[in-house]
């Protein structure tokens, strides 16, 4: 599905300082899908992690946590209550297992100052 470009000047996020490896998820044979137990990795055999970020936006009445995918050899980290970066940062929208309602997966190629080691999702 298509990639959508987020305007990052129209909404901050605020690390939590939170981040964890996104799971491997297998479909089996009835269609359905469980964890594999490994670590999920990019097209190019990078680790993918979840940095939880609260997302700060003025037009909304409470704020909310989103978790954005990054690749990465080491785990990513945001710091607690400032703000966050994204490089290229998409949102991908998805039609949700189980209540067939459209979401949205966040993803980005990294986290600004985070150092070079982040590669795409």
């Amino acid at each position: 599905m298509r990639a959508i470009p987020v305007d990052t000047s129209r909404v901050q996020f605020i690390g939590t300082g939170k981040a964890a490896a996104r799971a491997e998820y297998v479909e089996l044979s009835d269609g359905s899908r469980r964890r594999s137990g490994e670590q999920a990795k990019d097209d190019h055999g990078v680790p993918v992690w979840v940095v939880d970020v609260l997302v700060d936006d003025d037009e909304s009445d409470r704020a909310e946590v989103v978790g954005v995918k990054v690749a990465s050899y080491d785990e990513p980290r945001t710091e607690k209550w400032k703000p966050v970066r994204f490089v290229n940062l998409v949102a991908v929208p998805y039609v949700a297992q189980g209540t067939n309602r459209v979401a949205l997966s966040m993803r980005a190629d990294g986290i600004e100052g985070a150092g070079s080691n982040a590669k795409a999702a």
